[in-house]
């Protein structure tokens, strides 16, 4: 049998107009030790990301109102401050959308994604992650 997985422990913001497709992929990175918030667009996402602090963006590649998960993961890391990693998934199939989605520099992922693809990559991102500084009792950085 398979080596059991080794859980990861990301939070991540998964961002996905698709409510079934959000539903089952929370599913599965919580089954993987994930903390997930999901989020339908760009607007929900940005509420979110400060309670979170995702480590991980995960985003559809296109979503509600002309909005695409290029554009929300800039926004998201322009709010946060500092370049979140993120991952891009598009079922699309049209040379332009992808030449798009390429050009922003997020890795992409096409659909359907094979859960073992997608815990591998996940795993390569939480091994690059630095641990967040303890707080002391004043909240300060230890």
């Amino acid at each position: 049998p398979p080596a059991p997985l080794r859980p990861l422990s990301l939070r991540v913001l998964l961002i996905d107009d698709d409510a079934i497709v959000c539903a089952s992929m929370q599913r599965l990175l919580q089954a993987w030790g994930c903390v997930c918030q999901v989020a339908d667009g760009t607007g929900q996402a940005l509420a979110l990301a400060p309670a979170l602090r995702p480590e991980l963006i995960i985003s559809d590649y296109r979503l509600r109102d002309q909005q695409t998960g290029a554009g929300a993961i800039a926004a998201l890391r322009q709010q946060a401050g500092r370049s979140v990693p993120a991952l891009l998934i598009t079922g699309d199939t049209a040379p332009a959308r992808l030449r798009e989605a390429r050009n922003s520099g997020v890795p992409l992922l096409h659909k359907p994604v094979a859960p073992a693809q997608l815990y591998h990559m996940l795993a390569d991102i939480a091994a690059t992650l630095a641990p967040e500084p303890a707080e002391n009792n004043s909240g300060e950085n230890v």
